[in-house]
């Protein structure tokens, strides 16, 4: 196809939402309390009663605070939730808050700060509300400009605002346009287009299922509409494991999918620390999964710890290498060895290997030097519309043809 464009194609900006807190405690009368006082605050709220649902979540959406309750006879629930926040490289604050004493209510801090966490001075049930309220105006939180009343994913999703976007995968040693993936958006006729962050926040789980079923069925229309265009581009979309799951993924994609023997398939990109919980119940759905042209891949890859034994059990197909080790991966001697790590095992284990958040044109050299596969970034392109994918495939297709 030629080289690619290195241009930044843009993304419409757009006013920012509300700020969000996570609460994670067993108490529901206390969490109940605890969210009607920040919502009161222009502070949206998810709940959380136990760590499983928390640690899924913290992947798919970014609070500004995350409030943690710390039971002295079971603390388990604590420290899981750390290690999630942890290997998520979570960067907004964590509030401690408990009913033991304050030295052990500290001694648990501590925990997080080792973790580079940025712990909060721990608080002792029950909160008095000034004390609360101090806490919102130290962290600036309800402070920015809310979203106008109504404006949530699920009424997004009911109103048919939901649209995607593609950010092109490029082949690092041909430049060819490969593959995209597939980045919701959500197009609100006053507002203008809003990304994730802005409409995620405070999602429900049933809305953030319906997405992934939404996400689904428009790769495989926008794969085949691609292909129609003259490129073979595999769509990737981002899901939770327990959507993927939830989901009749399979049934979906045969019911969609073009009846074309070169049909490129879709990829599933799951987040490494999901995988890591989930081994035996995605290794089950592999064969239904491949047999219907749907492949996985291993997302923010150096993140969180994965064994590799993981990789013989789960046939993945790309292993994506998580940004915060390609960015400056060519002045970063650490950097460098990790990605040529990661690229190495995953062609040891017969994967591709992605560089994701390619933003500078020492990066993708040193990266290609170093044998991986494929990037993107915003170097390579932003999230665009179909239309501008289909200006991209043209750049590429036509001068070609003009040579028959």
């Amino acid at each position: 196809m030629g080289n690619a464009p290195r241009a930044t194609l843009g993304d419409a900006s757009s006013t920012s939402g509300g700020s969000l807190c996570f609460i994670l405690d067993e108490d529901f009368v206390f969490r109940r309390e605890l969210t009607k006082e920040l919502r009161q605050n222009n502070i949206e709220v998810v709940e959380f009663s136990s760590s499983a649902r928390f640690s899924d979540m913290i992947d798919e959406q970014n609070p500004d605070i995350v409030l943690i309750n710390l039971n002295e006879n079971s603390p388990q629930e604590f420290v899981r939730a750390l290690l999630a926040l942890k290997d998520c490289r979570y960067a907004g604050a964590v509030q401690l808050i408990g009913r033991c004493e304050r030295r052990v209510l500290e001694s648990f801090r501590t925990i997080g700060v080792d973790n580079s966490l940025n712990m909060l001075p721990p608080l002792q049930k029950p909160i008095k509300f000034a004390t609360l309220q101090g806490i919102i105006r130290e962290r600036k939180l309800g402070t920015t400009s809310p979203l106008p009343r109504g404006i949530s994913l699920k009424d997004a999703l009911a109103k048919n605002m939901v649209t995607f976007h593609y950010q092109p995968k490029l082949d690092l040693k041909t430049s060819m346009l490969v593959g995209a993936e597939a980045v919701a958006r959500v197009v609100h006729p006053q507002i203008g287009l809003l990304t994730p962050d802005q409409f995620l926040k405070g999602a429900d789980e049933e809305a953030l299922l319906a997405l992934s079923r939404l996400a689904l069925v428009s790769a495989v229309r926008a794969s085949e509409h691609f292909l129609g265009s003259g490129a073979s581009m595999q769509i990737a979309i981002n899901i939770s494991v327990d959507n993927l799951l939830a989901l009749p993924i399979s049934e979906l994609v045969l019911m969609h999918r073009p009846e074309r023997a070169d049909w490129p398939g879709l990829l599933l990109e799951l987040p490494e620390r999901q995988v890591v919980n989930k081994v035996d119940a995605l290794k089950a759905r592999v064969p239904r999964l491949r047999q219907s042209g749907v492949g996985l891949a291993i997302d923010n890859f150096g993140r969180a710890s994965f064994t590799l034994s993981m990789l013989n059990q789960i046939p993945f197909s790309e292993i994506k290498i998580d940004r915060s080790l390609v960015e400056n991966c060519a002045g970063d001697g650490g950097n460098a060895k990790m990605c040529k790590t990661v690229v190495q095992m995953a062609h040891n284990f017969a994967c591709r290997a992605v560089a994701v958040g390619i933003s500078a044109e020492a990066d993708l050299h040193a990266l290609s030097q170093l044998d991986c596969d494929m990037g993107q970034g915003f170097l390579l392109g932003k999230p665009m519309p179909m239309a501008q994918i289909d200006e991209l495939i043209a750049s590429f297709v036509q001068p070609a043809a003009r040579l028959h």
